[in-house]
């Protein structure tokens, strides 16, 4: 039996996601992980929370407990979230409550490529606005296009994946004031950052903010927080599966967060690192990069599907961000030890001269 005829038509339009071979390779700088493990105290102390779970039992389908933890590291009311298996679920779950048949989901480009994979999964129209030359929005332009045009919902990454800055914060306020919209700004990278918008979640009764720990050292967890008034939280828990955060990561998460100096110490680490590496690729003949408020440098060299393969070579996986348009020539690299850094940047210099 030929399935075909039986798969919707928006699934078969798109490609699976798949993620790059890792064999062979010894240095990963591909996929803004904490490139730090967990200090063994740290690691006998989760074992010990781990190991108290009842796994004959169900999670939690609240998780309140981890919910309590989170709302004093966020610093809003554990009403005012909801958790995901990861953002990504999350931005699932926001466009199946408040998308359309079909519904426009509009996000600047590039950006985080799953918010155009999962809204086309689900049937939405997608519209894409292209940032500017210097990677920035038209803000007067989206408002005049949205007043015209309606998107039930827009992403906007703060700071922006695979760009690594952030927008102007008066502007895109202007922009949730100004638009009959859910405005999602997903601030996954706001350790490094330290610039949110979750202090206005229930002054703007339209704004949703993504956080998530995969960032800082807990991804393997897949454990996304969403930040919103009680309005959007109501609508977006209505489509949630029971049961969505495992019982191990939620005391994972609880312990971990209890007990996270020493990851802050780690994002401190990887901050001071991402700031000398700047100063070291904007220093190379050939290099152009940009500067991040991220855990990752996007920078521009000719011929960087090539310097890609070759690294790969070498058994450094960077991220290949080159195709047309304005990643053309583009490679992205997330911010390891310094170790790890160095023997990067040592390979790069020597695919460089010999070229």
């Amino acid at each position: 039996m030929d399935i075909k005829p039986l798969v919707r038509r928006e699934v078969v339009s798109l490609s699976a996601y798949e993620p790059e071979d890792y064999d062979g390779v010894r240095i990963k700088l591909d996929a803004m992980e904490n490139p730090y493990p967990l200090p063994e105290g740290l690691r006998a102390g989760l074992a010990g929370a781990l190991a108290e779970v009842s796994l004959n039992r169900y999670p939690d389908p609240e998780a309140m407990r981890l919910k309590g933890v989170l709302s004093e590291y966020l610093g809003v009311g554990a009403e005012n979230l909801v958790l995901g298996n990861g953002s990504d679920e999350l931005i699932g779950m926001i466009i199946q409550a408040f998308g359309g048949s079909p519904g426009i989901i509009s996000y600047p480009t590039p950006t985080f490529s799953m918010y155009g994979i999962v809204a086309r999964s689900m049937g939405q129209e997608v519209m894409e606005l292209p940032l500017t030359a210097d990677f920035q929005i038209n803000f007067d332009g989206w408002l005049r296009l949205f007043s015209v045009r309606r998107p039930k919902v827009i992403f906007i990454s703060y700071p922006n994946n695979p760009t690594g800055n952030l927008f102007d914060p008066d502007r895109i306020r202007r922009l949730i004031e100004g638009c009959f919209s859910i405005v999602v700004v997903d601030e996954a990278y706001f350790s490094f950052s330290g610039e949110s918008f979750i202090d206005k979640i229930n002054e703007l009764p339209n704004l949703a903010v993504l956080r998530t720990l995969s960032k800082i050292g807990m991804a393997g967890l897949r454990l996304g927080v969403m930040a919103a008034g009680r309005d959007i939280v109501r609508e977006v828990n209505k489509v949630r599966l029971p049961y969505n955060i495992n019982a191990l990561s939620q005391a994972a998460a609880e312990y971990l967060l209890k007990n996270r100096a020493a990851v802050s110490e780690q994002v401190s680490k990887i901050t001071a690192e991402r700031e000398r590496m700047y100063e070291i690729l904007s220093g190379m003949d050939g290099i152009a990069a940009w500067p991040s408020k991220t855990n990752f440098i996007l920078f521009r060299v000719r011929g960087a599907g090539k310097i890609h393969k070759e690294l790969k070579a070498r058994g450094i996986l960077v991220r290949n961000m080159d195709s047309p348009g304005p990643m053309k020539d583009c490679l992205r690299v997330t911010i390891g030890t310094p170790p790890e850094n160095e023997d990067f940047l040592a390979n790069l210099k020597e695919l460089l001269l010999e070229k």
